[in-house]
């Protein structure tokens, strides 16, 4: 197994990024978090400012690392994506080929690289699918990341792993996304879906969970991941021997089924069920076989458990960690 004490984190103030730095510590990582925007508040994280796009600032993070883990994503921001997700990718990449020093570089890559809700999707979701994206700056991004490090890997042996996870949801965004009253959170948007008077009836605060069907009637099928089961597989990322090159789908084990979730979610908060149509959504599973195989990957949450433990957050009164960018 590679031997790795010193862990880089780019973007470790991002939903994701705090709680990795926080699980790398509590496996006894050292751990540099690098944010250009929010601070990285976590007591044990070398906490460094610095912008991905800087090429002298991570040749010097890189040189001290023994593993990089790159989680910084310019999203939806046209300005960011040449900066950030292609020089700041770059950057990272070169870096580690120079100096030699990283056993592991990790990318945190997406299913939005397979389309997934945008494209028809007739059987599972696997690794050796061409990529083939919904339209958007971030799901370009990905694709030009992970074709970075791919060649990065074929070219020069740099020792990289793609992490290419589904939709991440974090404290209580699975009812912020499956219920219409309060925060929106991902697509599609559920005013745009409802009729005039399905938002004259929800537009004083009333709420209701979503059973988003197909124009058939059936109900749409997607799959997510929690973000506890996404850090799970950066650690074994970072266990894990003989996996370089290797590209692994993180996700549930299953898709969820939205009006069997509509339906629990109803029934744990007292609100009722609305129908409402997707003329354009499709189904997906995301085929997690390779990891569970290769890496032990065993995912601890499905739709019932995401929603129980959101339940969970919103009745303790936690708060958020502060987030940037694009919702979602």
């Amino acid at each position: 197994m590679p031997h790795i004490k010193r862990v880089l984190v780019t973007g470790a103030s991002g939903k994701l990024g705090g709680p990795l730095c926080e699980a790398l510590l509590a496996e006894e990582y050292q751990v540099i978090g690098v944010s250009r925007h929010l601070p990285v508040e976590i007591p044990g994280v070398e906490y460094v400012q610095a912008d991905v796009g800087d090429t002298v600032a991570m040749d010097e993070l890189v040189s001290r690392s023994d593993a990089v883990i790159h989680l910084a994503s310019c999203k939806e921001n046209r300005d960011a994506f040449i900066p950030v997700s292609a020089k700041g990718t770059f950057n990272i990449l070169d870096a580690a080929m120079r100096t030699k020093k990283p056993k592991r570089v990790i990318h945190a890559s997406g299913d939005a690289v397979n389309g997934i809700y945008f494209n028809p999707q007739p059987t599972p979701i696997h690794e050796d699918m061409p990529m083939v994206a919904y339209p958007g700056y971030y799901a370009l991004s990905k694709v030009v990341e992970e074709t970075m490090f791919q060649q990065f890997f074929y070219q020069a042996q740099v020792p990289t792993v793609i992490c290419r996870m589904s939709w991440i949801h974090v404290e209580d965004d699975i009812l912020s996304h499956l219920t219409v009253a309060g925060e929106e959170f991902g697509v599609p948007v559920w005013q745009e879906l409802m009729d005039q008077k399905q938002r004259s009836v929800f537009a004083d605060g009333r709420d209701a969970a979503v059973a988003l069907r197909h124009p058939d009637g059936t109900s749409l099928r997607r799959h997510i991941v929690a973000v506890e089961d996404c850090v799970q597989a950066f650690l074994l990322m970072l266990k894990t021997d003989g996996i370089e090159g290797q590209t692994y789908h993180i996700a549930m084990n299953d898709p969820f089924d939205y009006a069997e979730a509509a339906d629990y979610v109803a029934e744990r908060l007292g609100i009722e069920v609305l129908d409402l149509v997707d003329p354009v959504g499709q189904d997906f599973c995301v085929d997690v076989t390779k990891a569970r195989y290769q890496l032990g990957y065993q995912p601890q949450y499905d739709i019932r458990g995401l929603i129980d433990r959101a339940i969970e957050f919103r009745q303790a009164g936690h708060q958020r960690r502060p987030r940037t960018g694009a919702k979602g």
